[in-house]
């Protein structure tokens, strides 16, 4: 039986209060999350992931926990808990940023925290975060596994061709599966922590 640490269960836990603070069971928000968070109820073993430098957009990580500290009582509890576990965490470009523009691939960052590469590896679920520096456009993606947001800061989000919204700091954002979505920074740093189910038939 594997065990947990304390500072990732209570980021787990946050986490889940986060989104059932702002999503009903029955949404498909809520659905999705009672599959992530039902499986998290059994640990698997963690791992300690390389840390590296980081990508540059890492340097706004300190303004960006900050600042959704001093927020809403949600984005608050989940940027502390993000804290207490960020000096473990691997923060990387997204694969393929090279062949992007030098603005994107230097301005955003992301970090798994449970699934391959985060403290806690397993192919059922994957949390991570996302980090990006003033004024970036996240670029149009998509993919199999529905996904769940929790901004911790202002910050766009869109998809399909619908039109761009800010859920605001605490805000809960879905994207069904193979939905086209993307986000975008204001002039302030955009945190979020997101979470997918991937599922024993997608692992």
């Amino acid at each position: 039986m594997h065990r947990r640490c304390s500072q990732l269960q209570h980021f787990i836990d946050v986490t889940q209060q986060a989104i059932a603070a702002r999503v009903a069971p029955s949404d498909r928000a809520g659905q999705a999350c009672g599959r992530i968070f039902s499986a998290l109820e059994t640990p698997q073993a963690e791992q300690s992931p390389a840390r590296s430098a980081g990508p540059p957009a890492h340097r706004h990580l300190t303004v960006a926990l900050e600042a959704a500290a001093s927020g809403p009582a949600a984005a608050a509890r989940l940027a502390m808990a993000l804290a207490a576990i960020e000096p473990r965490l691997c923060w990387q470009r997204r694969p393929g940023a090279e062949r992007t523009t030098t603005d994107f691939a230097d301005g955003h960052a992301n970090a798994v925290v449970v699934g391959d590469g985060g403290l806690e590896q397993r192919s059922d679920v994957r949390i991570g975060v996302s980090l990006m520096a003033p004024n970036i456009q996240y670029p149009d993606h998509r993919h199999p596994p529905e996904e769940v947001y929790v901004a911790l800061s202002p910050g766009h989000w869109r998809q399909e061709a619908r039109a761009w919204h800010e859920p605001g700091p605490g805000g809960v954002v879905y994207n069904e599966p193979n939905v086209i979505h993307a986000m975008r920074s204001t002039q302030v740093p955009l945190l979020a922590v997101w979470c997918l189910w991937v599922g024993a038939d997608q692992a």
